[in-house]
């Protein structure tokens, strides 16, 4: 598969808007962007001559005319604000009718920049004052922070619980904070919010999302999965083995489609295996041992319940009901729960990236370890 190195990808960049590249002795390297809300955009186990994980949209880099629903400009890991739908919305004005022609990213989240707090050789810290409100017109003052850092080998191994040795990596992650700088408490009667963490990756024709999740009875657990958003999918594009506890979800960037778990159901981590570029990528986030006021629902309309939502989301791109097409990614999301702050508080949401290369049979053993199942496994599932 021939396509742009990092070092071709960070020159564009660099072309483009100032870049900051954090680096370490073992080859990894991250290319992290102030103006696009301190925003990682692309890494590599290998140095500038090595692959490119993370998606990058040159045509919304370069448009002279900033879009007005949304500048998707890529990024492997960056920050958005829940909820997107409902009545307590951050994604519509207020009272409009939650169609895809109203719909609308918040500037902060989208073409103001971050300020850089401080930089170091391998992490990078930024922040940003903002105004948010939802569709139930309730403002939220908040303060968001983010500290991006890359992680060694040592530190991935520890992550993961196992020996990374003999595999080319890198390993990065983000601690992300949401204060209440308002005088008053966030309630669920005028809405909570949450930060919402999106890796996003290159698609190809069998890249397969990983979802583990927690066995058991659904009267006392809830479904499995949440795989409706737009449109029942079938064994072509999803699968659930209730056995293994796994979910397997095409990212081929061909068909808009999402899924998402619940709380009762997630599991700390999700991943993704990409034969064709040979990158297995592992997720992780700080998932809480409780969740007092719930996750905030992102569908589109008027909810009934609007914090029983999803802690995590895979969706993948494709035409939308207008026709048009955001870009061709996937993305692998971890949600915060719903955060009712008082005055002055914080919740503080990690979420960190590790993606390696190298020996297929290493590769699929660490992909055994960490999933229950082996890269062939995976393969004939969407084979």
């Amino acid at each position: 598969m021939s396509e742009k190195t990092f070092g071709e990808d960070l020159e564009f960049l660099q072309r483009h808007v100032k870049t900051i590249v954090l680096s370490n002795d073992e080859g990894a390297q991250l290319a992290v962007v102030a103006a696009y809300q301190g925003r990682t955009m692309t890494s590599t186990s290998q140095g500038t001559g090595g692959t490119s994980y993370g998606y990058i949209n040159y045509d919304a880099i370069t448009n002279v005319e900033p879009d007005p629903q949304i500048n998707l400009y890529g990024g492997e890991d960056r920050m958005w604000i829940s909820p997107e739908g409902g009545q307590y919305s951050l994604f519509f004005d207020p009272g409009v009718e939650m169609v895809y022609a109203n719909w609308r990213t918040p500037a902060c989240l989208d073409t103001e920049p971050f300020e850089v707090v401080s930089q170091s050789e391998n992490s990078a810290a930024f922040t940003r004052h903002a105004t948010l409100t939802n569709w139930s017109k309730f403002d939220f003052h908040v303060r968001m922070d983010r500290v991006v850092a890359l992680l060694n080998r040592q530190a991935a191994e520890r992550h993961l619980g196992v020996s990374l040795e003999g595999l080319s990596l890198v390993a990065h992650e983000s601690r992300n904070t949401l204060t209440n700088l308002g005088n008053s408490a966030w309630e669920p009667e005028t809405g909570l919010i949450g930060i919402w963490m999106l890796c996003m990756n290159k698609p190809s024709p069998k890249a397969t999302l990983l979802v583990p999740f927690k066995t058991g009875p659904v009267d006392s657990m809830g479904p499995v999965v949440n795989a409706d958003y737009f449109g029942q999918l079938d064994e072509s594009r999803l699968r659930v083995d209730k056995k293994t506890g796994l979910i397997y979800f095409l990212g081929d960037g061909n068909m808009r489609s999402k899924l998402g778990l619940t709380f009762s159901r997630v599991q700390s981590y999700v991943g993704s295996w990409d034969k064709e570029r040979g990158v297995l990528s592992i997720v992780q986030f700080n998932l809480p041992d409780s969740a007092p006021h719930g996750y905030n629902n992102n569908l589109w309309q008027f909810q009934k319940n609007p914090y029983e939502g999803d802690v995590i989301n895979g969706y993948n791109d494709g035409p939308n009901e207008s026709g048009g097409q955001l870009g061709g990614f996937f993305e692998l999301e971890t949600i915060s729960p719903a955060l009712a702050l008082a005055p002055g508080d914080s919740y503080t949401h990690v979420h960190r990236t590790i993606r390696m290369e190298g020996d297929r049979g290493l590769l699929s053993l660490i992909s055994s370890r960490v999933f229950g199942v082996t890269l062939d496994e995976i393969e004939r599932k969407f084979g």
